[in-house]
């Protein structure tokens, strides 16, 4: 499939889709959420348009939202090669052409210009990321025009009369880089095109200018905004008190959109406390920065500082269950090597975390079927038993979830283990990081108490 069919149906692509789909949902990510999807009229003139944080993992969480195959656009340097292009055109890539890329090279974008139009007619669903490149912030920089000039651009070409829907889209990850963590996609009301055809028939780069400002207005409720100098407080905050928040407003921190809602009361809280008492949020700050530090040097994590400490019984159960499971780890681990521990091993290597992520999933994805052929067909070679090629290819996918846990308990057994041994020493780092978050949470309590106080209709309503 070529740039000339791109907005065609393609089987092989719907083939691939599932593969993707099934890796990205069942095994990369612990836990995978869509809200509000039935507020998207699929069978309209859509331009989707989400926040952009995470690389390629972004164009996944929108791709597998729904059955539809949407198309994607995408900087213009990754086509340079032929072979490359043919691929990314079969992947729904279509490539933008910038003046970085050499004032003649701008000619181009009005064939991309005419295949924008054939997507949009076709009712495919075209994607563009309107911050333009991708950060890993949780905050909604500023939206650049490309998304406004096309939507009007193929509103103009029709005389107005496609009625294009923009639909904003929030992605949100609990982490941006590691295995098993959650995303959620927040999805919000679509915004009509038609409400500036009057301003863009006056004036273009009016109306370019309010659709950026409407849409930045709806994208900002479905993510995670911390726009302040103090970022990494706020966010900080999220991690260590976000359970906790979501006690206070009576919602449940194990689900994602409820986790969600709670950490944006908590930061818009915040920074309204950073407006009328200016001098709490350094001392916050202060306080949360030496708890994290003392937590760091004693090497145990928040959790364990909050969860109940195991009994001695118990942490015996954790060592014993290592030692009687280090036989499997070994064997899942010697398996799993070229799949899971490789691709690990370079991804790390890579300066822009964004891109760490995208990478194992495309290397893990690839590398876990092909390896497990590899090594069955070796196996076949010492040992040419059918029955015992297939009990081989049986164990790999049912030692891998060991071959991957193995590592975690063995982290939470060492952590454990640091906790009591200062926790029983009574050591004064122990004690100064008991009174750091009893400190925190009292301020905080303090502070949700303020809202919690306030009348139904003057709370924030969220997602």
């Amino acid at each position: 499939m070529g740039i000339k069919n791109i907005e065609k149906h393609s089987a092989a692509f719907n083939v691939l889709k599932c593969w993707v789909k099934c890796w990205h949902n069942f095994v990369f990510y612990r836990k995978v959420d869509y809200i509000n999807r039935e507020l998207v009229p699929l069978q309209e003139h859509l331009i989707f348009t989400p926040n952009h944080q995470n690389a390629l993992m972004d164009s996944l969480a929108i791709e597998l939202s729904f059955s539809n195959q949407f198309v994607f656009l995408s900087r213009s340097d990754i086509f340079k090669n032929k072979i490359i292009a043919s691929i990314l055109y079969f992947l729904k890539l279509l490539p933008v052409y910038r003046i970085r890329d050499g004032y003649e090279s701008l000619k181009k974008n009005k064939q991309i210009f005419d295949k924008t139009m054939d997507i949009i007619h076709n009712k495919n669903g075209f994607v563009i990321f309107p911050e333009g490149n991708h950060v890993g912030k949780r905050h909604l920089r500023v939206l650049k025009k490309g998304f406004a000039r096309i939507a009007f651009q193929a509103e103009e070409a029709a005389d107005y009369q496609l009625d294009i829907k923009i639909i904003p889209v929030g992605i949100n990850y609990n982490n941006y880089e590691n295995y098993r963590s959650d995303l959620l996609v927040i999805f919000g009301e679509p915004l009509h095109v038609s409400e500036f055809y009057e301003s863009h028939k006056v004036n273009p780069a009016v109306a370019y200018n309010l659709i950026k400002e409407k849409l930045a207005e709806r994208i900002k409720p479905l993510i995670i905004e911390i726009d302040s100098p103090y970022y990494d407080l706020y966010n900080g905050l999220r991690s260590v008190f976000g359970k906790q928040a979501c006690v206070l407003l009576s919602l449940d921190p194990n689900l994602q959109i409820e986790r969600f809602r709670a950490e944006k009361i908590m930061i818009d809280l915040l920074k309204r406390i950073e407006t009328t008492h200016p001098e709490t949020i350094p001392a916050i700050e202060a306080q949360l920065n030496s708890y994290l530090t003392l937590l760091d040097t004693m090497k145990f994590s928040h959790e364990e500082m909050c969860r109940q400490p195991l009994s001695k019984s118990l942490f015996g159960l954790y060592v014993l269950g290592l030692l009687v499971g280090s036989p499997l780890f070994l064997y899942g681990y010697i398996n799993h090597f070229i799949p899971y521990y490789i691709p690990i091993h370079i991804a790390n290597k890579i300066k822009d975390p964004q891109f760490r992520s995208s990478f194992k999933f495309v290397l893990n994805m690839v590398l876990f079927p092909l390896a497990y052929l590899f090594q069955a067909a070796i196996v076949h070679l010492i040992y040419p038993h059918p029955w015992f090629v297939l009990g081989y290819l049986i164990s790999l996918p049912l030692t891998a979830p060991i071959a991957w846990n193995y590592p975690k308990l063995f982290r939470k057994t060492r952590k454990q283990f640091h906790f009591l041994k200062h926790q029983n020493g009574k050591t004064e780092e122990f004690i100064s990081a008991e009174m750091l978050w009893k400190e925190i949470k009292i301020k905080m309590e303090s502070i949700f108490s303020t809202y919690l106080k306030q009348p139904a209709n003057q709370k924030e309503t969220i997602a």
